[in-house]
């Protein structure tokens, strides 16, 4: 992956700049943003510069054409590089001699490198790049390659500003380096003014790219392949030159009836027959060119350019998630990099745009950097690297990052362009999206782990679930999506939208906020109803401080069994029979045949064995809730496994409780489950 950029020079970069892009392999979606020409789409142009697909758009006020340069920090994943140089027909014969170079410049990067910049040189993009190898160094250092590698203005090989590892280089060129990383990296740029209908014909360039095709070595192959022919193995190619010289010699046998001196023939030391090559233009323009894309049987030319534009992301999206997870060990790992996907969209799409691209990195392993002026995607986004751009002139105040895991934690270090038009751009999109008639039903919930919790049994097909980063965002959404429905009274929404919280420990006071008045959007907090045996729905605004509230997290409304499961299984990997801080976690076990999986408060699902355990009762939790997310994805791996298997027992009460709400089938179909006891009414 690229985990950074070293740029001087190109475009708004006049001085030499480090931009951190990356803040892990696992996640790899990119955000940037920032105001007009602050230099977000000058990042991707220089990147595809790099890959030698663009032109050097030059700083007006860069002067010494020496000191102009891009140079991307690469962090390669070793055992996957060194599988595909080793089968690489290109590089293979020279995979050890590479491979060995690489070790060399990466071990002088990790180790060595930061010691080599001092006093003057020691410039503040130096620092920034050395605090980001720190802090990669402890997961990355042992099976990943740091490289730094570039090309100046002239396109010539460069590994400025690192230049020192040169000296470490044995037998081998920069040259050589660069054409490795351009063979096993595919770089996909769309810039702003791409036109949809050129890049999707199917013998351009970067559609080939996203198809992972090279038509021309696919039509010369077609042409070579050995077929029977009038009972012998031979190419069409050959069969087309064997045929086409029977009929030059009928044509001669006519002619030399004449005089035998004449003849149709070749000149001499010119090559007779066809070549595959020969015909590869015209099978192109004969066949490609009549085979465009359409929608509902229209030209992509005659739709608008928020149509076009939502083609080519639906198209590459189609493309890359067919492919599957991405195997690096085979040489096509993609780096997609799109300015403005939002341009010319209906706002309505503008989500479901920015979550395939999401989806792409998450999924299915892709690089993906995207630059935007559409916030709304921001308090969505569950792992990724949001980079934002300021105006300042100053490089120390030019670049700020954040990382999505920890958003919440971050917010309040926002510029206030970020933290309010994030939720009003999301809002206005979702206030869009649920008057069409085509759209599905909303479940807003606080974060990504409830995501996954909820969508083990929802039906994504009727149901869109959306995590917006906590309780506040949750309300605010809430109220920005009511606050039309009051001002124009004919208004409504077609779908219902349930905006749902925990219930926390210290209930706030909610009387204040807005309601729908068709009642279609509803703000709701999950409570625990020991009493009925069930979970209930309660409205946020129904606050009474006399009452006793019941703590209720997502957490705790799941499935007895599998929770059981997911936890014994965890703390027995972890803790591998040791004790947990003095005592044994074999003190506590958890109970099934509980009717809720809450850790907190009185439960009957977590049973403490001992006195001593009773007492370091607050201390295990708070070591199984550090587990939060790994928590859920093992929950939601062994739900799916037992769904497949139709080993689900029962509905937990919470997802019947969301089927109430909306008043229609929204859960996903499961057999052998007595419907009078599951079904809800």
């Amino acid at each position: 992956m690229i985990a950074g950029l070293f740029v001087n020079g190109f475009k708004s970069y006049s001085q030499t700049s480090y931009i951190h892009l990356c803040k892990s392999s696992t996640y790899k979606f990119t955000t940037i943003v920032g105001k007009n020409g602050t230099g977000k789409s000058a990042i991707l142009e220089a990147l595809n510069f790099y890959f030698k697909q663009g032109f050097w758009n030059a700083n007006k006020q860069s002067k010494n054409k020496d000191d102009m340069f891009i140079s991307p920090v690469f962090l390669i994943e070793k055992v996957a590089f060194n599988k595909w140089i080793d089968h690489s027909p290109e590089f293979k014969s020279q995979s050890s001699k590479i491979k060995k170079n690489l070790e060399s410049i990466s071990r002088f990067l990790w180790e060595e490198a930061n010691d080599t910049f001092k006093g003057a040189i020691r410039r503040p993009y130096i620092v920034d790049f050395f605090n980001q190898v720190n802090n990669l160094k402890r997961d990355y250092q042992k099976d990943y390659y740091l490289l730094v590698i570039g090309r100046d203005v002239d396109s010539k090989n460069t590994s400025k500003p690192m230049s020192g590892y040169e000296k470490e280089l044995d037998s081998i060129s920069l040259e050589l380096i660069n054409s490795v990383i351009e063979n096993y990296y595919t770089y996909i740029y769309i810039p702003v003014e791409q036109h949809a209908s050129s890049t999707l014909k199917i013998d351009n360039v970067q559609m080939q790219k996203i198809m992972n095709q090279n038509v021309i070595l696919k039509i010369e192959g077609l042409l070579k392949e050995k077929m029977l022919v009038d009972g012998k193995s031979q190419s069409l190619i050959d069969h087309i030159n064997n045929q086409l010289s029977l009929f030059v010699e009928e044509i001669n046998s006519t002619v030399k009836i004449v005089d035998d001196t004449y003849e149709f023939k070749g000149q001499r030391n010119r090559k007779q027959n066809l070549t595959a090559a020969d015909i590869v233009d015209n099978i192109l323009e004969g066949y490609f060119s009549k085979r465009t894309l359409k929608s509902s049987h229209k030209e992509l030319e005659d739709l608008s350019s928020g149509e076009q534009r939502r083609a080519m992301i639906d198209v590459i999206y189609a493309f890359l998630k067919n492919k599957g997870k991405e195997n690096e060990s085979t040489g096509r790992n993609v780096i997609l990099a799109i300015d403005e996907p939002e341009i010319s969209q209906d706002i309505s799409h503008c989500f479901e745009q920015f979550e395939r691209l999401e989806r792409l990195s998450t999924e299915y392993g892709n690089q993906v950097l995207v630059t935007t002026h559409w916030y709304g995607i921001l308090p969505v986004i569950e792992n990724g690297t949001m980079l934002h751009l300021s105006e300042s002139t100053s490089y120390e105040n030019k670049f700020s990052i954040f990382d999505f895991y920890n958003y919440l934690d971050n917010r309040e270090q926002f510029p206030d362009e970020i933290q309010l038009k994030s939720m009003y751009d999301l809002a206005i999109s979702l206030s869009t999206y649920i008057r069409k008639d085509t759209s599905k039903y909303l479940l807003l919930c606080e974060g990504g782990t409830d995501k996954r919790y909820l969508e083990t049994l929802l039906d994504t097909k009727k149901v869109r679930v959306i995590p917006v980063g906590g309780i506040d965002n949750v309300k605010n959404i809430f109220s920005l999506l009511v606050m039309p429905l009051k001002i124009d009274k004919k208004s409504n929404s077609i779908k219902k939208v349930l905006c749902l919280t925990d219930t926390d420990p210290n209930l706030t006071n909610n009387t204040d906020i807005s309601k729908d008045p068709s009642g279609n959007i509803q703000l709701k907090r999950l409570q625990i109803n020991v009493e009925k045996s069930k979970v209930d729905l309660v409205n946020l605004d129904n606050f009474n401080p006399q009452a006793a509230y019941k703590v209720t997290r997502i957490e705790d409304v799941l499935s007895t069994k599998i929770y059981k499961k997911v936890l014994e299984n965890l703390l027995n990997e972890i803790l591998e029979g040791s004790d947990f801080e003095g005592f044994s976690h074999a003190n506590y076990s958890f109970l099934e045949d509980s009717l809720f999986t809450n850790l907190i408060g009185d439960t009957q699902f977590l049973h403490c064995k001992r006195v001593e355990a009773t007492k370091r009762k607050p201390d295990f939790i708070k070591f199984v809730e550090s587990k939060k997310t790994r928590l859920s994805y093992d929950y939601v791996s062994e739900f799916n496994r037992a769904y497949e298997n139709e080993q689900i027992e029962d509905i937990p009460l919470l997802f019947q409780s969301i089927q109430e709400f909306f008043k229609d089938e929204v859960l996903k179909p499961i057999p052998d489950i007595v419907s009078s006891k599951q079904t809800v009414s």
